[in-house]
């Protein structure tokens, strides 16, 4: 039935650029006259005017005046007999690695939207600032400033659609060559690096950090991956010289620094030196919906003062809707609310899921590591055996998990699985073992 609801004008057009294709209709040939086709085919002229002009835009015929529209010789490139396989990308998705439903009200964050869209419906229709809207970097400001003592202009704050999509921004505006950071490596932050063709000098240590020249320092010290292991005084004030004594900037991504169960938060880079030599970073895809991609960077004033002459040249990914739902979300004291009620339920299904774990190493087969912070336990098994059947057991389900290379270690994520679930679920991981 679709080709009924072609336009005729479409149709003729499509007809006479076939044969035209086919050589049916030979180079310098004359088409007929528009007068003499609409009559033969009863159809208006408007329609076949319409078909000529087409073919006229895309160089099948040309018009000379007096003369009518002369077929072109059209040179068709050899197409490939064998079509060419396009295998789908399969994107995995692990009940394991989300945010289950009972952590964020849904029905509340849908109450925002429609209040942006009934109050701020005049500000959908303009462009977004390549920043971030101000209303969001206003709030972000706040945020930062009272939970992590980051102290900055509002206007030093870029707005963008995760880490990644900022390290390029970061990059662009400033001429370095190196980064250093401490190994296991986080791949999408180091894969920008590469891309920039700069020199990674992962290290073990800070120590061994502090032995070596590079521009840059990525580094999460509230929250080091995967251990959650917290940076200390000493290493803190160590890195800030460092960055001083060779010209670089921290990096500081401050990933899950609130997820912390059995301690106070620890403070930030940042706040240590009023951020001269540190590039703050935070992201909401972890405490807020992972569909809602929204991160966000603190330039110090060296680099704001480069970003200001060139922030025109980037567009901002993140939608304006989003932007000032979020916004409002914080500034009516929702995002508070909804953090707190996080921090509560993960805290409970990380002891319930390391309590079963326990229960479960009768025959201290493993060793548990990391279940202080994060979103993750690390499983340090006794032999690659037992690592190997945890992991085919994984695979049974499907769930995520990440070894650790060179190692019986794996990490296991554990946010999407419900608090109710986990001692059915922990003996199923450990069947066979």
């Amino acid at each position: 039935m679709e080709k009924y609801n072609i336009p005729l004008y479409q149709r003729l057009y499509e007809d006479i650029k076939y044969k035209i294709r086919r050589n049916e209709y030979k180079k310098n040939t004359k088409l007929e006259s528009i007068r003499s086709l609409a009559k033969k085919l009863d159809i208006s002229t408007t329609t076949v005017e319409k078909a000529y002009s087409q073919l006229l835009i895309e160089g099948y015929v040309i018009s000379i005046p007096r003369s009518g529209y002369i077929v072109l010789s059209i040179d068709l490139p050899e197409r490939s007999k064998q079509k060419p396989l396009v295998e789908p990308i399969i994107s995995p998705s692990y009940p394991n690695n989300k945010l289950t439903t009972d952590l964020f009200d849904i029905k509340n964050y849908k109450a925002i939207i429609n209040k942006v869209i009934n109050y701020d419906s005049d500000k959908l229709y303009t462009e977004c600032d390549p920043r971030g809207e101000v209303e969001l970097r206003e709030e972000i400001r706040k945020y930062i400033l009272s939970e992590r003592n980051v102290k900055c202009d509002v206007n030093q704050i870029i707005i963008g659609s995760g880490i990644q999509n900022l390290l390029h921004i970061l990059l662009n505006i400033s001429k370095k060559k190196s980064v250093t950071y401490i190994t296991p490596e986080f791949k999408k932050a180091m894969n920008v690096f590469r891309a920039y063709n700069y020199t990674l000098k992962p290290r073990k240590t800070l120590k061994e950090i502090a032995r070596i020249k590079a521009d840059y320092l990525y580094i999460s010290p509230s929250n080091i991956y995967p251990t959650g292991e917290v940076i200390k005084v000493k290493g803190r004030n160590d890195i800030i010289k460092w960055s001083k004594q060779n010209d670089a900037y921290i990096i500081e991504d401050d990933y899950n620094y609130f997820l912390r169960y059995n301690s106070y938060t620890v403070p930030s880079i940042h706040s240590y030196n009023n951020g001269e030599n540190v590039i703050y970073m935070g992201s909401f895809s972890k405490i807020f919906l992972p569909s809602i991609r929204l991160s966000f960077m603190v330039l110090p004033v060296s680099l704001y003062n480069i970003y200001k002459d060139n922030y025109s040249r980037f567009s901002q990914g993140v939608s304006k809707l989003e932007q000032l739902t979020l916004a409002r979300f914080m500034k009516e004291g929702c995002f508070r609310r909804h953090t707190k009620k996080l921090y509560n339920l993960y805290k409970e299904k990380n002891e319930v899921i390391t309590s079963y774990l326990i229960k479960q190493n009768k025959h201290k087969n493993f060793k548990i590591r990391g279940n202080d912070s994060n979103l993750h336990i690390i499983l340090d098994f006794k032999t690659k055996y037992y690592r190997d059947t945890f992991i085919r057991n994984c695979d049974r389900y499907p769930l995520k998990y990440e070894i650790i290379n060179g190692s019986n270690s794996v990490i296991f994520p554990y946010s999407g699985i419900e608090t109710k679930d986990i001692p059915k679920l922990i003996k199923a991981l450990f069947y066979n073992m």
